[in-house]
């Protein structure tokens, strides 16, 4: 009897050591707590907390826009947690460059999560290797999106230095020091006009004198000014240059962004229908 029950126990522990290889192929795969968030206009950031995935589980992203539907993010704009080998835990992290990828952040969209399980060795694929996980991303297409403005503005900092710069620059202009160059580049001109004034008014006097002695200092002194007024003039004036051109090539470049973005896409995907596999033309504008 007792011979009995050693074999019956000893069948049971052999059973719960073949058991825990298996134990985490029973782990649930799931992505939680979703969180995405729009980097300076232009890129896409999305948080998430994963449990459950081996090494070998493989996790992708699916992006869908409210009016252009899904999206294609290019796998060179893409950073982060994703792909094979990522590590369960909080705050995994994934970026999107979507600007660079030519899609503008103007409308709502929404991310969905997708990890593939890799089936385990001698064992059969699960009925479903796909746990999906979604979530909406947090803008709102009632807010009037800023977009920096073209070459054009270069007139403006033609009247105004500083001020054509700010309707260019990206994400957001930073107003103070462009202003600043307003009025660095007007105070030099004052500056240098008043000191032309003197210069003309010492020089007159220094005419009006009679012997060299007595001149010398009105001259020295119109001389003087005459100086401060060229340096002035000058240094305003290339401040004032180097405005206008920093604001023409900035212009340029959003122009091109603009439409770079604007481009009509062509896409080719993969389907069936009616069992056979097809080719899929997308054609975006």
């Amino acid at each position: 009897m007792h011979q009995y029950y050693t074999r019956y126990w000893l069948k049971r522990f052999v059973c719960f050591l073949l058991l825990i290889p298996a134990l985490p192929t029973f782990s649930q795969v799931s992505v939680t707590n979703i969180r995405i968030n729009v980097i300076d206009e232009s890129a896409v950031e999305i948080l998430y907390d994963l449990t459950g995935t081996q090494p070998a589980d493989s996790l992708y992203l699916r992006i869908r826009s409210q009016s252009n539907g899904l999206l294609n993010p290019a796998a060179q704009y893409l950073s982060g947690d994703w792909g094979q080998d990522v590590a369960p835990g909080t705050n995994r992290r994934i970026l999107w460059k979507a600007l660079e990828n030519g899609y503008e952040l103007d409308e709502p969209i929404r991310a969905t999560l997708l990890i593939k399980t890799a089936p385990k060795a001698g064992t059969q694929p699960p009925a479903t290797t796909n746990t999906v996980s979604e979530t909406a991303a947090g803008i709102d297409p009632t807010e009037k999106k800023y977009r920096p403005g073209g070459p054009g503005f270069a007139l403006l900092s033609v009247v105004a230095p500083g001020v054509g710069n700010i309707f260019v620059q990206s994400p957001r202009p930073v107003i103070g020091h462009r202003l600043g160059i307003t009025a660095a580049c007007y105070g030099l001109m004052a500056y240098g006009l008043i000191e032309k004034k003197k210069s003309r008014d010492e020089y007159a006097l220094y005419e009006q004198q009679r012997n060299r002695i007595a001149a010398q200092p009105f001259y020295d002194r119109a001389n003087g000014h005459h100086h401060r007024y060229y340096l002035a003039t000058r240094l305003g004036g290339a401040i004032w240059i180097t405005d206008i051109v920093a604001t023409f090539i900035k212009g340029v470049q959003n122009q091109k962004q603009r439409a770079k973005a604007a481009q009509p896409k062509l896409n080719l995907l993969p389907g069936s229908q009616a069992g056979y596999p097809v080719a899929v033309f997308q054609y975006k504008f």
